[in-house]
């Protein structure tokens, strides 16, 4: 049996967690989360996620600022991290494919709109982690 890939996903909203969680454990995911910048990066070191899925904007530091601060850390800066956002501009004058374009500018994977995503999110998840 292969392992199954581990998934942490960083956002503020609960339902949002939640769902997501059942959605990628649905798929074959084992799922952690976290809720704020000190719990996701001390979680990342830990567990070594195959994925991160970061939400951009959340109270106090943003995921911007989170995910960044995994790629400056020698413990998770080779983790890979997808922003997520239900904003259609999270960076301001980014919109649509811009958005794809300013997270690989940041370093990191991609941007998903959690709106979009969200019902087919086990199988967006899937191509990415088989892109690697």
């Amino acid at each position: 049996m292969s392992k199954k890939s581990l998934i942490l996903i960083v956002d503020d909203d609960q339902n949002f967690l939640e769902i997501a969680t059942a959605k990628l454990v649905a798929a074959g995911f084992e799922v952690e989360t976290a809720s704020d910048q000190a719990t996701a990066i001390e979680r990342a070191a830990e567990i070594k996620p195959d994925l991160v899925l970061m939400d951009i904007h959340m109270p106090g530091k943003t995921g911007t600022d989170t995910a960044l601060a995994l790629k400056s850390d020698p413990r998770t800066k080779s983790l890979r991290v997808v922003f997520l956002s239900s904003l259609k501009e999270p960076w301001s004058g980014f919109t649509g494919e811009g958005r794809d374009e300013m997270a690989q500018e940041l370093g990191m994977e991609h941007f998903l709109d959690k709106s979009v995503v969200i019902e087919n999110l086990g199988e967006v998840v899937k191509k990415i982690i088989r892109s690697a």
